[in-house]
């Protein structure tokens, strides 16, 4: 059986979960056994095509919602209005031990002209409005493992208020400060604002990685760093960096991403880790 609900948009306090309906069938099919390859989230990793993320001890973190602690029981929410139909944030359906979100965009909600089948008889409706959900919800939540599924990070922020602090960004400060490293020396007048995105959230993963090693373990790291990008260094010792492609290689140094393999004795960098262990 399974509780399907929304989460709707409204100011101030009040509960802002209502019911929308229950039925024998599952609104999401099983998906446990396309769940047994997932991997720990990280931006570091990259999941295969059709594998699945996860991000465990779910139910303590403070971007839960409230719904995952206890059991979620209809007889707790109010009907879904009429009104209420076009502030729909996200659905999720409570199936079992588990369950699952579906952000609901504009597209999602829409009014189409239709001839309905009921019983024997048939009715023409002019304008129905209809909630369209995919046959893969964007998450999951199992609450036997406390554990949070999903395939794309960036379709679970506008569900989870604050999951994105997990994936930070270098703010323009951080960046420009990063860059004014004494262990850096800019070039081709680069400068923060050529920094784009992707660089800007290794520059996150960089400067706490830094901050965690010793004055011995930071040496050892730079030495690490020259060895495989050895154009990488100026007279003086530091890093000399004028591009984008110098910054990311600098970065994929000090996440120690750069690694030798045993038979063929082959220089490579690695685009996607998973811990082990």
């Amino acid at each position: 059986m399974s509780q399907l609900f929304a989460k709707i948009r409204r100011q101030g306090g009040g509960n802002k979960y209502r019911k929308l309906v229950s039925t024998e069938e599952a609104v999401y099919p099983d998906w446990t056994e396309k769940m047994e390859g997932s991997v720990p989230y990280s931006h570091e990793t990259l999941a295969e095509e059709a594998e699945w993320y996860y991000l465990g001890n779910f139910s303590g973190a403070g971007y839960a919602p409230d719904i995952l602690k206890e059991p979620i029981d209809s007889v707790d929410y109010e009907q879904l209005t009429v009104e209420e139909f076009s502030k729909l944030d996200y659905v999720f359906a409570a199936e079992e031990d588990r369950v699952c979100f579906q952000n609901i965009t504009k597209a999602r909600v829409v009014r189409r002209k239709m001839i309905i089948h009921i019983g024997n008889d048939f009715k023409y409706d002019p304008g129905p409005a209809m909630i369209t959900l995919n046959e893969v919800p964007d998450a999951v939540y199992v609450r036997a493992e406390d554990r949070l599924y999903f395939r794309k990070f960036s379709s679970i922020t506008g569900i989870f208020a604050g999951i994105d602090q997990i994936y930070r960004t270098a703010t323009e400060d951080d960046t420009v400060k990063f860059l004014n490293s004494d262990f850096i020396a800019l070039k081709n007048d680069f400068s923060s604002k050529q920094v784009k995105t992707a660089n800007r959230k290794r520059i996150a993963l960089a400067q706490d990685t830094l901050s965690h090693l010793k004055t011995g373990q930071r040496k050892e790291m730079f030495q690490y760093i020259k060895d495989y990008c050895p154009n990488l260094q100026n007279a003086g010792g530091s890093f000399e960096i004028g591009s984008e492609e110098e910054l990311k290689l600098l970065l994929f140094g000090i996440e120690e991403r750069f690694y030798t393999t045993l038979i063929g004795n082959e220089k490579r960098i690695a685009n996607s880790v998973i811990p082990m262990g």
